[in-house]
């Protein structure tokens, strides 16, 4: 009964291929192949392998589940078994008036692929199943029209259970059926769009492409508007194709935000950087860079030590870039930025319903996102405790749970991470867990200030002074010597950061053709310099003061606590603090 539609059967394998991404089989109760997708399609019309799992799906009238082919019961006495390159698979039998017609299979060929099969195995199943029942009631139809109404109706509930949108299209491009996902993202009431034209949501760009490409595109990142909605998306499109004739398109929407191929796509625009970019030749700072050199390429944790503004986050870019995992994600967190309450989900992702306003689809974590790469904990000294013993977790089982779930993701990312808080004080306080401490110290660098490294100022002053005459359109020279005296010697709390500040500020308001002390005075604070020659002792002293102020808040920050750690620093009050901030 099963051969009665073999020609739509094919039709059918294809599209659940589009959809699910996963090769395709269709047999009949003598193992006769009538359908298949990928490398199996060459086999229609040939027998399949006696003492299989298919031809015991057949006798027993049972589904199964094979996670491990070759290493199975089920595959014990398998014609094949020694030359079977099959990663994972389930198939199902399709009965028809209790009767075993045939049978449906899922192959898996690849291990990448393996990995997110079982983590899904479920819903493949499920899904498998449910297309078993639809082959059979699709037999049972008398007429082509029924048989399309039933087939359009059970895809539908099929393709709902799919956490990506799904846009099944015609060979006119008319929109024959959308998902859940697709009314949920575009606020649709049932379905509000089936009938029109496909032309009403995607770009014309992509419309362009569709008989171009033979409605064949992979992933092109487009952005939607549509109903009062912005979206970005990964677009595909595969064709369905009936009798070896394109009768209409799967398109497949997926979350820009969720996948970590899209990041991965997103990174690699970024250009590569090496420690070679990293301007400083003193003594100092290049046994610093030789040191990093050395440790780059070794599979542990390092901790960067160092001064705000001295450049922790260009040697955690320069290691990934000159390790084995260059061609993955460099992830930067700042742990400081992050709403406690927000640092788990942000780290570590969450599953969908987890907590209120969580996204109904769930969301990838960072760690999730990165998982072969490399992750840079900035301010690793402010991440809460809580969150430090799960830190641990990770680096010691390489493994993560989303918030509000229950099975555990493996990554292989290396941390590196970074502070400019004393932390072994920390570890004696109580405020960082000394455990946590002992495994991110394994290998700990300790980066200059710029006060420690001044044959490096100069330097770095016409590295800046090049490129923010680029940037703002200037042709500055150089600097007077009055500057480069200055320069070398003021102490630098900012570091580098300071440095680039102050520059990118002169070239915007030098009117001469090299920078003159002049325009640089009020942004540094040096005793030294003929700036203050003019002025009474009382009056250098309050400038001297409020620059001091002004530069510990550019560095605390502006709130009360910060005002109240800047007072004790100082050893004045905190009134005293506020009075001397009017003058």
């Amino acid at each position: 009964m099963i051969h009665l539609i073999k020609d739509e059967l094919q039709g059918i394998a294809e599209t659940i291929k589009a959809i699910m991404g996963i090769d395709v089989t269709i047999m009949d109760r003598n193992l006769l192949r009538i359908a298949a997708t990928g490398r199996l399609q060459e086999k229609i019309g040939a027998y399949g392998p006696r003492n299989s799992v298919f031809e015991r799906c057949v006798k027993t009238g049972k589904p199964y589940l094979i996670e491990n082919p070759r290493n199975c019961s089920e595959c014990t006495i398998c014609d094949i078994k020694g030359a079977c390159d099959e990663k994972a698979e389930v198939c199902f039998p399709i009965i028809i008036d209790d009767r075993v017609e045939g049978v449906i299979g899922m192959i898996i060929f690849e291990e990448q692929q393996k990995e997110t099969f079982l983590e899904k195995k479920d819903s493949y199943t499920d899904f498998d199943k449910r297309m078993s029942e639809f082959i059979s009631s699709r037999i049972k139809e008398k007429t082509i029209n029924n048989k399309l109404e039933y087939k359009s109706k059970e895809l539908l509930t099929v393709i709902d259970s799919v956490n990506e949108g799904i846009i099944i299209i015609d060979d006119d491009n008319k929109i024959l059926s959308i998902n859940k996902y697709i009314k949920e993202k575009f606020r649709l009431k049932d379905f509000g769009i089936v009938g029109e034209n496909i032309c009403e949501i995607l770009p014309y760009k992509i419309i362009d492409k569709l008989k171009k490409s033979n409605y064949c595109i992979d992933e092109e990142q487009i952005n939607i508007a549509y109903n009062n909605c912005k979206n970005v998306f990964f677009l595909s499109i595969k064709p369905i194709r009936v009798n070896e004739k394109i009768s209409g398109a799967v398109i497949t929407f997926k979350d820009f935000n969720k996948l970590q191929q899209s990041v991965l796509k997103i990174s690699e625009k970024h250009p590569v950087f090496t420690f070679e970019n990293i301007i400083g030749n003193s003594t100092m700072f290049s046994q610093v860079k030789e040191q990093v050199k050395v440790i780059s390429k070794q599979n542990v944790p390092v901790l960067l030590f160092g001064e705000s503004g001295t450049g922790k986050e260009l040697f955690a870019r320069a290691i990934h870039f000159e390790s084995d995992r260059k061609n993955e994600i460099f992830m930067p967190i700042n742990c400081g930025a992050i709403p406690e309450s927000l640092v788990e989900s942000e780290l570590f992702g969450y599953e969908k319903g987890a907590f209120t306003g969580a996204s109904s689809s769930g969301k990838m974590g960072k760690f999730e996102i990165a998982k072969d790469g490399t992750v840079f904990l900035d301010e690793i000294g402010d991440l809460p405790l809580h969150m430090q013993v799960k830190l641990l977790r990770v680096l010691e089982e390489k493994e993560i749970t989303r918030v509000g779930g229950v099975n555990t993701i493996k990554i292989d990312c290396r941390i590196i991470a970074a502070t400019n808080k004393h932390l072994h004080k920390m570890v004696e306080r109580g405020e960082f867990r000394q455990d946590l401490f002992y495994r991110l110290n394994v290998i700990p660098i300790n980066i200059p200030s710029l006060r420690e490294r001044e044959y490096d100022v100069l330097e770095l002053s016409v590295h800046f002074l090049n490129r923010y005459n680029r940037i703002y359109g200037k042709d500055i020279k150089g600097f007077t010597d009055e500057v480069k005296n200055a320069l070398i010697n003021y102490s630098w709390p900012g570091n580098v950061r300071e440095l680039q500040n102050l520059i990118e500020y002169a070239i915007n308001f030098e009117t001469e053709k090299y920078i003159t002390l002049g325009t640089i005075r009020k942004r540094i604070v040096n005793e030294d310099s003929v700036m203050y020659v003019d002025k009474g002792l009382k009056e250098m002293v309050a400038e001297y003061e409020k620059q001091v102020i002004n530069k510990l808040i550019e560095h605390y920050g502006t709130d009360t606590e910060a005002k109240k750690l800047i007072a004790k620093k100082l050893g004045i009050s905190s009134a005293t603090l506020y009075r001397k901030l009017e003058e």
